[in-house]
């Protein structure tokens, strides 16, 4: 976080080094003053001269090779003063050129048009300004602690869009986390008590930081993305959020089996975005949390854990799945009422096909969307049988990445359904 809090307080390098410069040729034109003493005038001075073989001449007591030796430093030290002087009087134009740049460019801001447009349109303008990141940080090289930068009133008016605010990206770390809550703290607060999407990073013992940073507006916090993987024990209870709609979760099974069961009922939407193969014993774990849930990403060991989960989630309408592999065991038949989009990819390096029996097993009188990928082998009969059965539902049929069918098995899909729109996108995963 090497911006991260830069809001209040602008540190330039720049101008350092500069000072720094200056006082370092002042203090040695000092030092040349004070060790500078009255040169010796030859002609009113005392001096022996040897014959003129003799190599010494004195002056005063002193030799006239010291003088010189002595006469030759100082000169030295002089020149290199004066370079460095005419560089900082160069730094200096240069300085005086920026200022005065700035100067103009502020005073042009200030009677453009731009700044006079009404604070709705203004508005409007610095939304589209966000990075693209679904979690923004607090970085003063970016909208929208940039966009407080520009003048005091545009200042005003980002401070006052909550709009602005509502996303964030917090690492709970032990090195300068005081300066991180700072920054984290005023953060929060411009988001005025609207809905608040958070990715909470935690490393070491830092639940206990988060918790305390967050206590004020965890009645904001609908959407959370949570990083376990540098926590041991966790101690973590998503009870702490009451408002929580949705929640990703990325970590080790160990450190959230505890917590996920403490889910609170306001929840809609759980996905596990890591590659983690739920089996049955884990699914039933978390019972208690699959009925309330109408989006879901998990990804499971077995076609059996598959049909378990839609099984449990008897309000689901999108899944995004991955099956592991393939199991001798014959499946019951099973019919989803609700389940509207199915995004599911098997295991493409794997032995066997764990797509196979899926397609005989399930019913999806709903669905609209199956999205399909990484599956070397693919069950073509058997999903010919599951679109014939399946009421002429299905609007969008999509083959991603290492999904392997053939045009003609793609025109049977599309004969079998007319109305089907059948995409190859390698892209898609």
């Amino acid at each position: 976080m090497t911006d991260d809090c830069n809001m209040y307080v602008q540190t330039i390098d720049s101008n350092v080094n500069f000072s720094t410069a200056v006082t370092d040729v002042i203090g040695a034109l000092q030092n040349i003053l004070r060790s500078q003493e009255t040169i010796a005038d030859l002609e009113n001075s005392t001096a022996t001269i040897p014959s003129r073989n003799h190599a010494l001449l004195t002056l005063k007591g002193r030799s006239l090779n010291a003088i010189l030796t002595e006469r030759q430093q100082q000169l030295d030290t002089l020149k290199t003063v004066m370079e460095s002087i005419q560089n900082i009087h160069g730094q200096l134009v240069e300085e005086q050129d920026k200022v005065t740049e700035s100067i103009n460019l502020h005073e042009r801001l200030g009677s453009s048009a731009l700044c006079r447009l009404p604070t709705e349109i203004l508005s409007h303008i610095f939304v589209y300004c966000l990075p693209e990141d679904e979690y923004m940080s607090p970085a003063s090289s970016l909208a929208p602690i940039l966009l407080t930068r520009i003048c005091r009133r545009w200042r005003e008016v980002v401070v006052g869009m909550p709009r602005l605010w509502c996303s964030l990206r917090l690492e709970v770390q032990h090195d300068d986390w005081q300066q991180r809550a700072f920054c984290y703290e005023a953060w929060l607060k411009r988001t005025l008590g609207q809905s608040l999407s958070l990715a909470l990073h935690l490393y070491g013992n830092g639940t206990r930081q988060a918790q305390t940073l967050l206590q004020p507006h965890i009645h904001q916090i609908t959407s959370l993305y949570i990083d376990f993987h540098g926590v041991d024990e966790p101690a973590f209870s998503f009870n702490f959020f009451p408002a929580l709609q949705e929640l990703s979760i990325v970590g080790h099974t160990a450190a959230i089996a505890q917590p996920i069961s403490q889910l609170p009922s306001t929840l809609t939407s759980l996905k596990f975005p890591g590659m983690w193969w739920f089996d049955l014993e884990l699914l039933a774990s978390f019972a208690p949390v699959w009925a309330q849930l109408t989006e879901v990403e998990i990804y499971v060991d077995k076609q059996d854990a598959f049909i378990r989960l839609l099984q449990l989630c008897p309000n689901l309408s999108s899944l995004k799945t991955g099956i592991v592999v393939s199991q001798v065991q014959p499946l019951e038949p099973f019919t989803h009422p609700t389940l509207e989009s199915l995004h599911v990819c098997g295991r493409a390096w794997i032995f066997g096909n764990p797509l196979s029996g899926v397609f005989n097993t399930l019913s999806l009188p709903n669905l609209r969307v199956l999205d399909v990928w990484n599956t070397s082998m693919w069950p073509h009969e058997e999903f010919k049988g599951f679109l014939e059965q399946s009421e002429r539902s299905l609007e969008n049929l999509n083959f991603g990445a290492v999904a392997i069918t053939t045009e003609e098995q793609r025109a049977e899909y599309v004969a079998l359904m007319p109305f089907l729109k059948v995409v190859v996108d390698p892209d898609l995963v």
